[in-house]
C-alpha cells in the first residue's frame, strides 16, 4: 500500500516537473522569437540577455545577415538618449544608417563599456552565436565602426589601467592580456545564451525587489500608489525616472549662452575634463591597442573610428561649467565643486581629435569626426536632452548619421 502511494507520488512529481520544464522551454523559445524591436516592448529591452540585445535593434535584414558592420563603443553606440526614452523606432545612429543604405549593422556596444570590454563583447557574442541553435550563426564582420566618445571613454580606460595593470607592464601587453582573458564566455554567459528566460525573469525579480523596498520605505499611501503606478507606466513604455529622486545640490546649474531658455542642466561631460595630458594619452593608447586587436581578429575590410564630442564641446556655455563625477565631501563648499571653462575644454577637444586623426592615418583606419558639424548646428539647435543631457537627442543622432552616411558613400 505504502509502496503504491510512493510510486503514485513519484509519478505525479515527475509529470509535474516535466510539465514545468516543457513550459520553461516553450517560454524560452517564445522569448527568443519575439525579442526584436518591432515586437518586444522597449522598456523591457534591458532585461534581454547580452546576445539577444545585439539582435534586438531593427538595424539589419534578418533574412540576409551574411555581411554586416559591427558597431562598437558604449551607450553612444547603443543609441541611448531622448530618442530611445521617447520610444522612437530609429533611436540610434545605426538605425538611421540602415534606413539610408539598407546595410546590416549589429550593435555590440553597451552602456558602461570601456574600449577593451567593447572589443571582448564582439568576440564573445560571435562565439556564443555559434553555440546556440536558436540564434543566427555570425560570420566575422565585414566592417567595424568604433565610436570614441570623448566624455568618458578615456577616463574609464585610464582608471582600469591604473587599477588592473602590473608594475612596468606596457599598455600593449596589458590590453592583449585583458582581451584574451575576457573573450571566453563564462558559464553563466553560456547558460543565459541558451536560456535567455533566466536573466529576463531575474530582471523582473530585481525590479519587484526594488518596488517592495520603495513601498516599505514610503511614508504614505500616496507615495506607495505612486511607486506602483510609475513602474506600470514604465512597462507600458512611458519615460519614468525610477532612481536618483533625491535632491542634489549640483543638479540644476549649467546653462547655454546661445539658447537663453536652456538652463538648469545637470553637471555634464566634456573632453575627458578630469584627465591631464599624460592620462589622456594612456586612455588613447588603450583605445588604439583595442582597435589593433579587433582589426587583426576580424580581418575586416574597413575600420571606422567615429569621434563623438561631449556636450560641453558642442555648445558655448555660461561659465563656470560644472562637470560630472564630483567627489565631494558630505558638507561641501563652493570651492569643492569642479568646473571648467569653454577655452580649457576646447584645447582638450582639439588635442584629442588631432591625436586620433594621426593614429588613424598611420594605421590605415578611416577617421570620421562630426564635431565641427555638431558645433555649427548646436548654435541654432539643441542637440542633447532635455530628458537625457548625457547623450545626443534624436536630432543630434540624425545629424551625425547624415555626416557618416555621406562619408561612407564616398
Amino acid at each position: 500500500m505504502l509502496k503504491t502511494k510512493f510510486k503514485s507520488f513519484f509519478l505525479t512529481f515527475f509529470l509535474f516537473f516535466i510539465s514545468i520544464f516543457i513550459t520553461f522551454l516553450f517560454l524560452n523559445f517564445i522569448l527568443i522569437k519575439i525579442s526584436s524591436q518591432n515586437i518586444f516592448p522597449r522598456p523591457l529591452a534591458a532585461s534581454l540577455s547580452n546576445t539577444l540585445l545585439t539582435f534586438y535593434p531593427d538595424t539589419y535584414n534578418k533574412k540576409n545577415l551574411k555581411n554586416f558592420t559591427a558597431v562598437l563603443g558604449n551607450s553612444v553606440a547603443q543609441g541611448n538618449g531622448d530618442g530611445y526614452l521617447e520610444g522612437k523606432d530609429n533611436y540610434s545612429i545605426s538605425h538611421h544608417l540602415h534606413d539610408i543604405n539598407k546595410k546590416n549593422y549589429l550593435i555590440f556596444g553597451r552602456a558602461g563599456l570601456d574600449s577593451i570590454a567593447s572589443v571582448t563583447n564582439l568576440i564573445k557574442i560571435h562565439k556564443l552565436s555559434n553555440q546556440s541553435f536558436m540564434i543566427p550563426d555570425l560570420n566575422k564582420p565585414e566592417s567595424i565602426i568604433f565610436y570614441l566618445y570623448e566624455g568618458i571613454d578615456l577616463v574609464w580606460n585610464h582608471q582600469l589601467y591604473i587599477k588592473n595593470s602590473k608594475e612596468n607592464e606596457t599598455i600593449e601587453t596589458y590590453t592583449t592580456k585583458i582581451i584574451n582573458k575576457n573573450s571566453t564566455p563564462t558559464f553563466s554567459e553560456k547558460l543565459y545564451n541558451s536560456f535567455p528566460i533566466l536573466p529576463f525573469v531575474g530582471a523582473f525579480l530585481e525590479d519587484f525587489s526594488k518596488l517592495f523596498d520603495e513601498l516599505f520605505a514610503s511614508k504614505s499611501l500616496k507615495d506607495s500608489i505612486s511607486s506602483i503606478f510609475d513602474r506600470i507606466k514604465k512597462l507600458l513604455g512611458f519615460y519614468i525616472v525610477l532612481a536618483d529622486k533625491e535632491k542634489n545640490d549640483l543638479t540644476w546649474i549649467n546653462s547655454l549662452k546661445n539658447h537663453k531658455n536652456v538652463k538648469n542642466i545637470r553637471p555634464i561631460q566634456g573632453a575627458s575634463e578630469s584627465l591631464n595630458k599624460e592620462q589622456m594619452l594612456i586612455g588613447l593608447q588603450i583605445f588604439y591597442e583595442s582597435i589593433k586587436h579587433i582589426k587583426l581578429w576580424s580581418k575586416a575590410k574597413n575600420i571606422y573610428i567615429i569621434y563623438i564630442p561631449a556636450p560641453i564641446s558642442v555648445y558655448d556655455w555660461n561659465e563656470p561649467i560644472i562637470y560630472e563625477k564630483q567627489n565631494l565631501p558630505p558638507k561641501f563648499k563652493k570651492k569643492d565643486i569642479k568646473s571648467i571653462t569653454n577655452e580649457e575644454n576646447k584645447i582638450k577637444n582639439i588635442f584629442l581629435r588631432e591625436e586620433v586623426k594621426k593614429f588613424s592615418a598611420k594605421n590605415g583606419i578611416i577617421f570620421l569626426d562630426p564635431s565641427d558639424t555638431l558645433i555649427k548646428e548646436g548654435k541654432s539647435k539643441v542637440l542633447h536632452g532635455p530628458l537625457d543631457w548625457g547623450h545626443l537627442n534624436y536630432n543630434g543622432y540624425e545629424i551625425v548619421s547624415r555626416f557618416i552616411a555621406e562619408k561612407l558613400d564616398n
